[in-house]
C-alpha cells in the first residue's frame, strides 16, 4: 500500500507539467488530465480525482415570478462553483465537495465501505438523501436549468448521517438515517429516508425505470414552498415563491413531516420521458395544525443529434449526454409541473397552486461544457403581490470537470 501511495504521488507531480496519460513501472498508475485531474492504479484498487463545476446563470423574469410586485427582474451570477475531490483505497471510498460561492460551505463529506459488494455499501458523513429521481441526479446533468416545483418543495437536501445502499442491473435501493437539527431540549432531531427503484427492462442506455420513496422527519419547518421557475440571483431571494406554512408571531413553527414519492422514466435512444408525484404533510409541534402539499411533473426530451442520456444504476438517476461528434450534442425538451399548497386557515398560503411550463434547448459542446436556454411560463391560482402569471428567460453556461 505504501509503495502504491508513493508511486501515485510521483505520478501526480508528473501530471502537473504534462498533459495526456502517464503510466508508471511496476504497479501501473494511469494519470489523466482530460476531465479534471485523475490518477488511478490499473488494478482499480486506488484512485484519486480532483474535479468541480462552474455554472454561470442569467435570469430575466417578470410578473408573479418576481419577488418585487409589478417589476421586471434580471441578474447574472454564479449559480454554483464547486470543488470536488473523490477517490478510493481498496474497499473504502471518499468524497469531498466544497461550495465556493457566498461565504463557502461543505456540500458533501463522506466515506463509503464497499467491501460487501455492490448490493450492500455503507456511506457515513455529510451526504445526499436519496429521495426522488430528479433530486437524486446531479445538478450538472438535470435537463432543465432548475428542478421542478415539487422536486424543490420536497427536497431533503444533504445531511449528516449513515446510509445503506446497493444496486445491480435490476434494482437500486437506499435506506438512511440523518440528522436534521437539535431541538429546544438539546435533543437530536432526525430523518429516515428510503428509496427503491426497479428496472424491468434495461439494455444499455435503453431502460424502463420505476421507483418509490418515503421520508419521515422530526423537528423540521412546517413549510412547503418552491421558487417560481427561476432562482432569481445568487442568494435566491429575487424570485417569488408558492408556499404554505404555519407561523406564530411571524416565526415558522417546526413539526414532524412525512413525504412520499412515486417516480417513472423511460429512455429509448434519443428519446426520454420522466414523471414524478409527491405528497406530504407536516404536523406542527406547537398547535393542532397540519400543513399539506402535493405536486407532480412530466418531462419529455429528445436528443436531435441521436445520442442517448446516460444512466447511473448506482444511484438510479440520469447522467450526461455524451457528444458523438465534434459539433456536440443538441437536446430539446418540454416540462409541465404543478405544486398545490392550498390549506385552510390558520395555515398561511401564497398562490394556492402554481403551474409552470418550461421549454428548453441544451447544447453539450463536449464532455466538459454545456450551454442551456429555457423559457418558463408560470401561473398561480391566487395572486401573489397582485400578480398571478409571469414569464422568464433563463440561460446557463456550465463547465464540469
Amino acid at each position: 500500500m505504501k509503495k502504491s501511495a508513493i508511486a501515485l504521488a510521483i505520478a501526480s507531480l508528473s501530471a502537473a507539467t504534462q498533459a495526456g496519460t502517464v503510466t508508471s513501472d511496476g504497479a501501473d498508475i494511469v494519470v489523466s488530465a482530460k476531465s479534471g485531474f485523475e490518477a488511478k492504479t490499473t488494478d482499480g484498487d486506488y484512485a484519486f480525482k480532483i474535479g468541480g463545476r462552474v455554472q454561470i446563470d442569467y435570469d430575466s423574469y417578470d410578473g408573479v415570478i418576481n419577488a418585487v410586485p409589478g417589476e421586471n427582474g434580471s441578474d447574472l451570477y454564479f449559480r454554483r462553483a464547486r470543488l470536488e475531490i473523490k477517490g478510493k483505497a481498496k474497499d473504502w471510498g471518499y468524497e469531498f465537495s466544497y461550495n465556493l460561492t457566498g461565504s463557502g460551505s461543505i456540500d458533501q463529506l463522506h466515506t463509503t465501505f464497499a467491501g460487501w459488494g455492490d448490493l450492500a455499501e455503507i456511506t457515513v458523513g455529510q451526504q445526499k438523501e436519496d429521495f426522488g429521481l430528479e433530486d437524486t441526479g446531479s445538478s450538472k446533468w438535470i435537463t432543465a436549468v432548475e428542478r421542478s416545483l415539487p422536486s424543490s418543495a420536497f427536497d431533503t437536501g444533504n445531511n449528516l448521517g449513515i446510509k445503506l445502499h446497493g444496486a445491480n442491473d435490476f434494482l437500486t435501493y437506499s435506506l438512511g438515517a440523518y440528522k436534521t437539527g437539535i431541538d429546544s431540549d438539546n435533543d437530536l432531531d432526525s430523518a429516515v429516508t428510503g428509496r427503491l427503484v426497479i428496472r424491468p427492462y434495461m439494455d444499455g442506455d435503453n431502460l424502463i425505470h420505476l421507483g418509490v420513496g418515503a421520508t419521515t422527519r422530526s423537528g423540521v419547518s412546517a413549510d412547503y414552498n418552491s421558487r417560481l421557475g427561476v432562482r432569481g440571483g445568487e442568494e435566491g431571494d429575487g424570485a417569488g415563491r408558492v408556499r404554505a406554512r404555519y407561523r406564530i408571531a411571524g416565526v415558522t413553527q417546526d413539526g414532524d413531516r412525512d413525504d412520499y414519492n412515486i417516480e417513472a422514466a423511460v429512455n429509448f435512444g434519443p428519446f426520454h420521458l420522466t414523471a414524478e408525484y409527491f405528497d406530504g404533510e407536516a404536523d406542527v409541534d406547537t398547535a393542532p395544525v397540519t400543513v399539506e402539499s402535493d405536486g407532480y411533473y412530466v418531462q419529455a426530451g429528445y436528443v436531435l443529434t441521436g445520442e442517448s442520456r446516460s444512466y447511473k444504476t448506482g444511484i438510479a438517476a440520469f447522467d450526461k449526454v455524451k457528444p458523438a461528434n465534434a459539433g456536440g450534442a443538441w437536446e430539446v425538451f418540454a416540462r409541465f409541473d404543478s405544486l398545490d399548497v392550498n390549506n385552510a386557515a390558520p395555515v398561511s398560503v401564497a398562490g394556492e397552486q402554481a403551474d409552470t411550463i418550461t421549454l428548453g434547448v441544451n447544447w453539450y459542446l463536449n464532455s466538459l461544457v454545456k450551454m442551456s436556454v429555457n423559457y418558463v411560463n408560470v401561473e398561480t391560482d391566487q395572486p401573489i403581490g397582485g400578480e398571478d402569471d409571469g414569464d422568464a428567460l433563463v440561460a446557463r453556461l456550465q463547465v464540469a470537470f
